[in-house]
């Protein structure tokens, strides 16, 4: 399959309908589908086939994209190293492309098939910005970030912005900075590395569209000065763990007071009646059944939350047979 410039080989086809397509040929076949009607049909008859599959299968927690990858490109140049390099310039940092990703390699945050959502912001971190990632933010979220003067990086599918296309594809793939939102005019401003523009306008909708794509993912930065840190975990409240998962929680909390304990032995701390920072005494120098209930519950409650976020994640633990 070809447009007048790109050609698209059957097999090429097949492994990025199944999401298994490295950065460069993800543009490649997104870049012919632009010119590519046939091609544009054939990915959303795809899309169509993935959705009603879904339906036929039980309800599952649907998976955080936190390892996918925004490997979006136009002419070598990276999304997310774009605009990380445009959110710098916009604090008066000055910088090139090839130095952020000279960086990125350097430090294994930037991956053969782009850069992972978890990595994304790591070079505004180290031009010394605080920086947070969140999900399941809200365009309200956007409206009010921006107004206390953070720089947003969202993690959308760039196939459904500009197509305004109605189906779900299999993850997101494309990093794009927030300039500006309006929800009354259903209009939002954005920095996307795929366009010649350097800002340009969407409908609200179709970029909500693309963004739900990401678990709706959003990068907050700021300078350290002027960042105003809001905790937003995870939500794991649609996440139910098997019999087996459940008794790990025991074991893992006891694991973790005994690294406690043993970081804490090498420190020079001992058992004390009453916690005193000057002796290095605690209480809670004891082994784990001594503890306190209260203590127990706080190492319960992380080792839950922990197995519950690798499920959110997408990943399974298997437990080997004997």
């Amino acid at each position: 399959m070809n447009d007048k410039h790109i050609i698209i080989s059957d097999e090429l086809l097949s492994a990025f309908l199944d999401g298994n397509t490295s950065a460069e040929d993800t543009m490649r076949v997104l870049k012919a589908a632009e010119q590519d009607e046939n091609l544009q049909e054939i990915i959303r008859i795809a899309s169509e086939v993935d959705e009603d599959m879904a339906t036929l299968r039980p309800a599952i927690t649907k998976p955080v994209p936190m390892t996918a990858m925004a490997a979006k490109q136009k002419e070598n140049y990276l999304c997310d190293i774009e605009c990380e390099e445009f959110i710098l310039l916009q604090f008066g940092i000055e910088t090139t492309h090839k130095t952020l990703l000279d960086e990125a390699y350097r430090n294994c945050w930037l991956k053969d098939k782009g850069m992972p959502l978890y990595n994304i912001g790591r070079l505004l971190e180290k031009n010394n910005l605080s920086v947070s990632r969140r999900y399941d933010s809200t365009t309200e979220d956007i409206a009010r970030l921006l107004a206390k003067g953070n720089q947003l990086i969202a993690v959308i599918d760039n196939t459904q912005l500009l197509h305004d296309v109605t189906e779900n594809t299999s993850q997101p793939n494309h990093a794009v900075a927030i300039s500006s939102i309006s929800i009354e005019s259903d209009e939002i401003t954005l920095f996307n590395p795929y366009t010649e523009e350097e800002l340009t306008t969407y409908p609200l909708s179709s970029f909500l569209k693309a963004w739900t794509q990401s678990n709706h993912y959003l990068v907050v930065v700021n300078t350290t000065d002027r960042f105003v840190y809001e905790p937003y975990p995870i939500s794991l409240d649609d996440v139910a763990l098997d019999d087996d998962l459940t008794e790990l929680q025991e074991a893992i909390a006891e694991n973790a007071h005994e690294i406690w304990a043993k970081a804490r032995t090498d420190q020079g701390w001992t058992y004390g009646p009453e916690r005193n920072d000057q002796k290095k005494e605690t209480p809670d120098m004891v082994p784990y059944c001594n503890l306190p209930k209260s203590e127990k519950l706080y190492d319960r409650e992380m080792a839950m939350q922990t197995l519950k976020l690798v499920k959110k994640l997408g990943f399974e633990i298997l437990k080997k047979k004997q």
